[in-house]
């Protein structure tokens, strides 16, 4: 089945971004959980898969990683 709305990958790179924000800003803690939470509450759908949850986790990793690689150097 294939997803046409677009809500699921529009709200992946949204959560992303919300995400990468609050990195961005110096949070400490992020709780991606409760972050993809606080978006569903806006619009339900957002983030439908578990394919497109684990792109999430491994893009804010892959971030996290090259800021590390970086404050390395």
């Amino acid at each position: 089945m294939a997803e046409c709305d677009g809500i699921g990958r529009t709200g992946t790179y949204c959560l992303i971004d919300m995400v990468l924000n609050r990195m961005a800003k110096g949070a400490k803690e992020i709780d991606i959980a409760a972050t993809l939470e606080h978006v569903r509450d806006q619009r339900a759908g957002m983030v439908k898969t578990k394919a497109q949850f684990e792109f999430v986790l491994m893009a804010i990793a892959e971030e996290v990683h090259a800021i590390l690689k970086a404050l390395s150097q």
